[in-house]
């Protein structure tokens, strides 16, 4: 349950996290560069032409890789900037509870993400002159960004808390991200990612256990080889099948389509409301 005193403290972090993202000159760079892309996927193939249909179907195919590069610029600050400059130290030392924290951040980087597809609404705006979009179809493809968006924001925030290095925090989100977002788009995409996933877990594994990130490589090296064996060996029949069920864009589809089912509402819940239980994890360890 979440009292009037835990509100109040994660919507001051989230408006912290609002406030610094959008305080600073390259947040506007990134949300320009989000929505000129967004504008670009949508209307620059010819093929929006010639099928001659108002929606954004051209989009929905480019979006997985374009939230797979935007979210990791949002998130890469939330943690690995406080780390790098000392103030994680004081945020933990607060009263506050580890859940308030990031619950907080990450309603501040879902903000951000919140108002960067604001902004591309105005590509319903374009379709609206050109034609006659339908609403509900309008309504539920955006609801499917959001709720893509919100679940990379959430793997994203593992990366940054990995790390204090902000570069290195997006590269971890984007590779994160990646996960969900090309599962299926490359012929080896499943097991390619079905390693990378093993490597991470014994990765994360060694850090819960040990608080320590000394020798975590190693760990996540002993992960992916596991993998390696499962995949190529065979000992898992369906072993690329497997992880190609967390293919984002597969669970996206019925959103584009105008569709809301609630597997694949559940998947993005549940992924997101993992991914987080993960950064409280992480961080309730550092104070052991």
């Amino acid at each position: 349950m979440v009292t009037t005193s835990s509100k109040d403290v994660i919507l001051g972090i989230a408006g912290k996290e609002l406030r610094s993202f959008l305080g600073n000159p390259t947040g506007y760079v990134f949300l320009t560069l989000f929505i000129a892309l967004c504008a670009g996927a949508a209307f620059w193939p010819r093929e929006f032409f010639d099928r001659n249909l108002a929606d954004l179907a051209t989009l929905n195919r480019q979006m997985p890789v374009i939230l797979m590069l935007f979210v990791p610029a949002i998130t890469m600050t939330l943690w690995a900037d406080e780390r790098r400059a000392g103030t994680d130290e004081l945020l933990l030392t607060l009263p506050v509870r580890d859940t308030e924290v990031v619950l907080g951040k990450f309603l501040g980087a879902v903000g951000v993400l919140s108002i960067g597809l604001a902004f591309s609404l105005a590509n319903v705006g374009v379709l609206a002159y050109l034609g006659e979009p339908d609403v509900g179809l309008m309504f539920s493809t955006f609801l499917g960004y959001w709720l893509m968006g919100t679940l990379f924001v959430a793997v994203g925030m593992i990366g940054s808390l990995l790390t204090t290095n902000v570069t290195v925090a997006f590269v971890l989100g984007v590779l994160g991200c990646a996960a969900f977002a090309l599962a299926q788009s490359v012929a080896i995409g499943g097991g390619v990612i079905g390693v990378a996933l093993l490597a991470g877990l014994a990765s994360l594994g060694w850090l819960v256990a040990f608080g320590s990130g000394i020798h975590a490589g190693y760990a996540a090296l002993v992960g992916a080889f596991v993998g390696v064996v499962l995949w190529l060996g065979d000992v898992v029949p369906g072993f690329t099948g497997l992880f190609g069920a967390f293919d984002a864009p597969s669970h996206f589809a019925s959103f584009g389509e105008g569709v809301l089912r609630l597997g694949d509402v559940v998947f993005f819940a549940g992924g997101t409301a993992v991914a987080l239980y993960l950064c409280g994890l992480l961080l309730s360890r550092r104070h052991w």
